[in-house]
Parts: C-alpha cells; sequence; structure tokens
C-alpha cells in the first residue's frame, strides 16, 4: 500500500510502505518530510474448527468408483486433509420417481374427469380451457412435487479422513421439496449451525447463484464467472461437457472477490477452492468448503 507525500514546496511523492513512519530528505528542495504512519493491518480472523480448514486453498477430487459422491480434500501441496461423502440412495430414489408417476398419473385421471364432466355440463371454451390446461400442467408439477417428497434427504458428512471415524462438518439438506429454493445447513460436529446456504432455481436460469448467511447477517453470493459463459453453458456446449462452470465468490456487503471455485480440465474430477483474495479470512473455511462441495453435488457438475 503507497504512502502519499507532499513536501512543503508542492512536491508530492508515493513512496513504499516500508518508509511509513520514517523522516526523508525531499529530492528537490531538501527539506526533512515526515511519512505517515500507516495504520497496523487488521488481524486475520482465527479460524474455528478442525486445523484442516486454516488455510486458504483446498484441491477437491471427486472419487468415482463407488454409488455414494465421494470426494477426497487435499492441501496446495497435495497432502490429504478431509475426506467428503454424500450418499445417493439409488434404489429408494427410483421407488420415489415411480412413486412421482403415480401421483402424476392420478392427478391427470382425476382433472381429465373433471374436464369431461365439464364439457357435458356446457361450460364455457375458456374454462374448459384452462382445465385442460392445469391437466397437463398439474400433473407434471404433480410428478416433480411428489417425487421429491418421496426422496430420502441427502445429507453431506465431512470426515477426518476415509475411515470415517470422525466427523469434523455436517451439511444437512434442510427439505426433501425443493421446487423453488435448496436450502442446506452447516453444522459443526457437535451439531451447532454454522451457516446457512440456498439458492433460488428461478433466479438461477440464466446465471446461477448460490448464497451464504452466517449467525451475524448473509456471508458470501457465489455467482458463475460470466454471464456470456452462463448463456453459452445453457446451449448445446454445455451439454456436451464442452464448457466447465467456474464461480466467483463474493462479499454481498460490498462484492470484493473472496475466492474462486474452479474445474480443472483433466480427465479426472479436480476442484479447486481458492480462497487467497481472503487473507484474512473473513469467510469462515467451513462454509467455503460446504459451499465447494455444493456447487458440485448441487448443480451435477
Amino acid at each position: 500500500m503507497p504512502v502519499r507525500v507532499i513536501c512543503a514546496c508542492g512536491a508530492v511523492y508515493n513512496l513504499k510502505d516500508q518508509y511509513s513512519g520514517a523522516r526523508l530528505g525531499c529530492p528537490l528542495c531538501g527539506r526533512a518530510v515526515d511519512v505517515p504512519t500507516l495504520p497496523p493491518p487488521p488481524p486475520v480472523r482465527p479460524q474455528d474448527g478442525d486445523p484442516a480448514f486454516a488455510r486458504e486453498t483446498f484441491l477437491l477430487h471427486e472419487r468415482h468408483l463407488g454409488v455414494s459422491e465421494k470426494y477426497s480434500v487435499l492441501g496446495k501441496d497435495g497432502a490429504p486433509l478431509l475426506f467428503v461423502e454424500r450418499p445417493n440412495h439409488p434404489f429408494l430414489n427410483v421407488l420415489a420417481i415411480f412413486g412421482g408417476l403415480a401421483g402424476g398419473l392420478l392427478h391427470f385421471m382425476a382433472f381429465a374427469g373433471l374436464g369431461m364432466a365439464a364439457k357435458q355440463a356446457g361450460l364455457d371454451a375458456v374454462t374448459r380451457g384452462l382445465l385442460l390446461l392445469w391437466t397437463f400442467g398439474g400433473s407434471a408439477l404433480a410428478v416433480v412435487a411428489v417425487a421429491q417428497l418421496l426422496f430420502k434427504k441427502r445429507h453431506i458428512t465431512v470426515y477426518r479422513d476415509d475411515s470415517r471415524e470422525e466427523t469434523v462438518l455436517k451439511i444437512t439438506q434442510d427439505s426433501r421439496l425443493q421446487l423453488s429454493t435448496a436450502s442446506y445447513t452447516v453444522a459443526g460436529p457437535d451439531g451447532e449451525p454454522l451457516a446457512f446456504i440456498f439458492k433460488k432455481r428461478l433466479r438461477n436460469i440464466l446465471r446461477k447463484r448460490w448464497y451464504g448467511l452466517g449467525p451475524d447477517g448473509p456471508l458470501f453470493v457465489a455467482e458463475e464467472d460470466s454471464p456470456i459463459l452462463s448463456l453459452l453453458r445453457r446451449m448445446v456446449l454445455g451439454f456436451l461437457g464442452l464448457m466447465h462452470t467456474d464461480f466467483v465468490i463474493r462479499s454481498p456487503e460490498d462484492g470484493r472477490v473472496l475466492g474462486e471455485f474452479n474445474r480443472g480440465m483433466t480427465l479426472r474430477d479436480r476442484y479447486v477452492l481458492d480462497l487467497t483474495p481472503d487473507p484474512l479470512r473473513a469467510l469462515d473455511r467451513r462454509a467455503a468448503l460446504a459451499l465447494g462441495v455444493l456447487l458440485d453435488t448441487g448443480e451435477g457438475r
């Protein structure tokens, strides 16, 4: 951070912060110039929880040999830190899909019968048209709603290692029905809530965004790195996997960048949670790691 100094002769200098508090001679007039003393830098926020979270970079390596989603969390030097698991429950989810289809079929049959009754009763065309529209649209909605209500919640657990003997962080899915909002609670191993992470599905149509709330207020806003790339990813290039999705994590107060979540172009799924733009650790690393896992598993990347 440069220090601005103005001499009595009118000369202006921008000095390096290493000269803070020093007395120098003006090169133009020779007068003594006192360099202002810079205020001390704000302290680094102590990181609560396990010491493994007290760092700026996390490497997430997804393991593919298994039904559940699993991640090895490594440090910048490649040393293992943590192990993450999010069960998939494939058999129960298949049953939930069939339950959703059954709910949609019952809805369709019920409103199709009402439509026939409305026609026989001689109701106007507008009313019958609206009823027909709801017969199909409501049935599709019923399929999704019933299936989600039957799906088993997919909680995420962060362990000390892949032995799963010690839990260091929990991310719980708040509700089964997630039609408009998907929300998750981040808690310590003792169950004490640390953060609340959510996304609004309608707001994600053009550009994906996730929000974080802490005990004292908003924590972050994570959004796709570019509006233009967001649109391109929703086209054929995105479906072919030619464009990976990266996120920028910002402060909700002033918009400054706190970090990034990027996917490397490798044959195996590797992700980098880079929080070096936040050296004072304004963002709790436990919430940041939970966000990183959700940005992958919650977006189906």
